[in-house]
């Protein structure tokens, strides 16, 4: 018998299953995909290219959720040197963005008195309680104190830092919390040497001597008995365990186990679940195109970039240089080809636009539809305090880690940070982290 079945191998089913595994716990893995990664997973072709979906930074590096799990493995992750050149896309035009909130008050892109405005109210943002904002919209929380029209062109931004560039969409709390981490940590975005198979790498070698990864195995049945969990039934076989944590987006649960024993609030949660889309570009050149070694992220526009190439050479053969592009699809994407096309478009127009000797020097693109990219868009029906508990209060020995749960952050850090939150239930031996 194991000691814990977890359904799932992407940064939060790995993340527990070491975590367990490095304290002793047996574990199984059970993964229907023929790879781990889940949303963040890579692989690298006969020709020497390393292909991602999607390109994962890490939030606050070093000092970041993500790099909690490895530090409590003993591990750290090996970011690449910060670099410092990190633009922003603003009115058509490539701009430095600013580092800290005082380097707004020095940067060309906004009018002296925006500046001061923006600064007002990134100290407003940083004095706020985030629990009193949870329910309220970044909207909300300009409008109680600001009128500022260019001002409020700029807010987009602030959502965009963590995936909801919609100001009447995003939760002011979510933004308010992770904006005053950031203040205090006083880094950005952490790139790991290698994407995000080096993490991968490191917390398999945690499970493999006190677990097992079962690849192609979809799990079919959560088994219960008097409320209590008992194993998971797959196509292959049966397995037993006091302790099943569900590591996949939260509507694919209500597949596996009998709805009646889940709380209403969490059946409710998963139905009406809004998630975000994207598509992704890997363009290939023939050469440099720029020398920018940090990324590229959208005020006013949801665009991000990143360019593995001039930092790290691993991702690519020899003369030829990787960047990664994308761009939120519309909120509800359906899987309509000409919303695609017309989204494609504005993606090459305003990387045309930017750096004009772009496209000239592309000798091979990857085009990736992402229909899920953040499982759990933080709007305020979806923020943490409504977020289903990780620890299931209704069946005993079930857990929910994942980004659509109540983890702490945003995107993949939620992920990292149920996981840690499961593992420490189920070990018992310490409390779990805030």
């Amino acid at each position: 018998m194991a000691d814990a079945i977890i359904i799932g191998a992407g940064y939060a089913g790995m993340s527990a299953a070491a975590l367990l595994a490095s304290a002793g716990r047996k574990v199984i893995v059970l993964e229907a995909s023929d790879t781990i990664g889940g949303r963040s997973s890579s692989y690298t072709d006969e020709e020497g290219y390393v292909w991602e979906y999607g390109a994962h930074s890490h939030r606050l590096a070093h000092k970041g959720i993500a790099n909690d799990v490895f530090r409590r493995l003993g591990k750290t992750i090996d970011f690449l040197p910060e670099a410092k050149d990190a633009k922003l896309i603003f009115k058509g035009r490539l701009w430095e963005r600013p580092e800290g909130p005082a380097g707004f008050l020095k940067t060309p892109m906004l009018s002296v008195g925006t500046r001061l405005a923006l600064l007002a109210l990134l100290i407003r943002i940083k004095k706020a309680d985030p629990c009193q904002w949870y329910d309220k919209t970044l909207h909300d929380f300009y409008n109680a104190s600001f009128r500022h029209p260019d001002l409020e062109a700029f807010l987009p931004f602030l959502g965009m830092t963590i995936m909801c560039p919609s100001p009447d969409k995003v939760s002011a709390g979510e933004v308010i919390e992770f904006l005053q981490r950031v203040f205090k940590a006083g880094v950005g975005v952490g790139e790991p040497r290698g994407g995000s198979a080096q993490l991968f790498s490191k917390l398999k070698k945690h499970i493999d001597p006190n677990g097992e990864i079962h690849l192609h195995e979809k799990a079919e049945k959560i088994m219960t008995e008097n409320a209590s969990v008992t194993g998971v039934k797959t196509g292959r076989a049966t397995y037993k365990a006091k302790n099943v944590i569900f590591a996949a987006r939260l509507p694919l649960l209500t597949d596996l186990i009998d709805n009646l024993q889940l709380p209403k609030a969490t059946l409710d949660y998963a139905k009406n679940l809004e998630n975000s889309s994207g598509l992704t570009i890997d363009f290939i050149t023939d050469g440099p195109v720029t020398n920018i070694r940090a990324g590229i992220l959208g005020v006013d526009i949801p665009i991000w970039s990143r360019f593995q190439s001039n930092a790290d050479d691993s991702f690519t053969p020899d003369g030829k240089y990787l960047s990664t592009w994308g761009i939120m699809l519309p909120w509800h994407f359906d899987g309509d080809q000409k919303t695609v096309e017309k989204t494609e478009k504005r993606l090459k127009d305003t990387l045309s636009t930017i750096i004009p000797d772009f496209m000239p020097r592309v000798v091979m693109e990857r085009k990736v539809i992402v229909p899920v990219m953040n499982g759990n868009v933080l709007t305020p029906a979806q923020s943490k305090p409504h977020r289903p508990d990780i620890e299931c209060p209704t069946v005993k020995g079930l857990y929910l880690i994942g980004d659509t749960v109540r983890g702490d952050g945003c995107s993949g850090d939620i992920s990292f940070s149920s996981a840690m939150k499961a593992a420490d239930k189920i070990l018992g031996d310490r409390a779990a982290e805030p």
